[in-house]
């Protein structure tokens, strides 16, 4: 049996730096490329989560980098993507998307009803 070559797990922020008991696992690949995009998508769900909780981009970012699951990638050839870089840059992309899912939302409820 092959094993896959990456695995990504996540760790509670607040317990920095992480420990062998706190990481929780998330997914195994055979690529980079894939436990990339788990590792983002990771983040993704949690700033999304924020955002549709009425937070403001700064509140969702502060939320997930003092209190999330921060995901690291483990394996060889090593991958390093910075969470707390991509989660800052993403959340304003992302708070952009749930405004406008937001307001399409409002605008077809407002015409189921009238």
């Amino acid at each position: 049996m092959i094993e896959k070559k990456y695995r990504v797990v996540t760790h509670e922020a607040n317990f920095t730096p992480p420990d062998l008991g706190s990481l929780l696992p998330v997914g195994v690949f055979d690529t980079a490329d894939e436990a990339i995009h788990c590792l983002k998508q990771t983040i993704d769900k949690q700033l999304i989560a924020s955002l549709n909780d009425g937070k403001t981009t700064k509140e969702a970012y502060d939320q997930f980098s003092l209190y999330g699951e921060i995901p690291i990638i483990q394996g060889e050839p090593r991958v390093y993507v910075q969470p707390y870089d991509y989660a800052k840059e993403r959340v304003q992309i992302l708070a952009s998307n749930v405004a406008i899912l937001k307001m399409y939302a409002n605008h077809y409820d407002s015409k189921k009803e009238g």
